[in-house]
């Protein structure tokens, strides 16, 4: 039986050389800088029109579950549309997450958070933009609800925080992942990633709206503190979700890419592997036992007209049978 295999998360490398080349970086950069400034834009402009309906700054239990779709399916079709370039993060926690398992450069994290805040703080100001000061009711800046302190404020955004990136590592992350999604390739989470990371936000969203406004993500809280200067304890929108974040992803690294047999699934394409690896072991052997023709001498094929050569290719039962050099011999020749 084998050995369990713990495998903890090492320091990441200062920069890739083969992924971190300049054209590849800025590309990256720029999807997380659009992608976040979508983000913010949609999720505070939620938050306002809400308020705005309502005549009150306060939220609802309409308003709670508008605010949890808008924020739920933005990050649902972002990461459609941005996933296969930067990778979809749209967060600073997610960054930070892939950056401290060794999964991504320091360069690269570092220049993908400085996107992600300044399209937060793009979005936020195009909102502000729009609206006339009558309407500008908080502009989704997140708050701790006055019943509770800065502490439980700061522990709830470290619980809701570490639940999203344990998604993300188990959906988008894990080589174990994605086996059961029939939209799903042999490798990867398949299409069904953005689907299952939206709809984690979508929950933790009904969830923490009441409580802190469930931020997850220091650059959705800090675009519209810095637009509209809303400060107050905003030191639990970055101290929270990165606590959460690293909790998580120490976490989840151990538990998803260890491999002990008795405990964890087994990645498919690994048992795949093997099956092909001994059938190719018992196809060489095989070979190895046959002899040998002396000379490299063709194959001689008989055909009762001399003048017809027999095709090197056929094809039986859809699959194609593989070519070989053939010599056709007239039957009168051979006596």
């Amino acid at each position: 039986m084998p050995e369990a295999v713990i495998r903890l998360p090492h320091l990441p490398p200062l920069i890739n050389v083969e992924e971190d080349v300049l054209p590849s970086l800025w590309r990256g950069a720029a999807a997380e800088f659009f992608a976040t400034l979508i983000f913010v834009f949609v999720g505070t402009g939620t938050v306002v029109a809400c308020q705005t309906e309502l005549g009150v700054a306060s939220i609802g239990v309409p308003s709670l579950t508008l605010i949890s779709l808008a924020h739920g399916f933005a990050i649902t079709v972002l990461v459609y549309a941005v996933g296969e370039i930067s990778g979809g993060h749209i967060n600073p926690a997610v960054s930070w997450a892939v950056m401290i398992t060794g999964k991504q450069s320091i360069i690269r994290t570092v220049v993908y958070i400085l996107s992600q805040l300044f399209g937060a703080i793009v979005g936020s100001s195009f909102l502000k933009s729009l609206l006339p000061s009558s309407l500008r009711w908080g502009m989704g800046c997140h708050s701790v609800n006055v019943a509770l302190t800065p502490g439980q404020g700061f522990i709830a955004e470290v619980i809701f925080t570490f639940i999203f990136i344990f998604v993300v590592f188990g959906t988008a992350i894990s080589p174990f992942a994605g086996k059961f999604t029939p939209l799903g390739g042999s490798e990867g989470p398949g299409k069904l990633t953005p689907f299952a990371v939206g709809m984690t936000i979508l929950i933790l969203h009904t969830v923490g709206v009441p409580f802190t406004g469930a931020s997850m993500n220091p650059a959705r809280s800090f675009g519209p503190a810095l637009v509209n200067g809303c400060w107050k304890n905003h030191w639990v929108y970055w101290l929270g979700p990165l606590v959460g974040s690293t909790a998580a992803a120490v976490s989840a690294h151990m538990l998803f890419l260890s491999t002990p047999r008795e405990i964890f699934r087994l990645n498919r394409s690994v048992e795949l592997n093997a099956k092909t690896a001994q059938a190719a072991t018992k196809q060489t052997t095989a070979a190895a036992s046959t002899p040998k023709r002396q000379g490299g001498a063709k194959k001689i094929v008989l055909s009762s007209q001399s003048q017809q050569p027999i095709s090197s290719e056929m094809k039986k039962s859809g699959s194609a049978i593989m070519e070989e050099e053939t010599e056709t011999v007239p039957l009168e020749d051979i006596k």
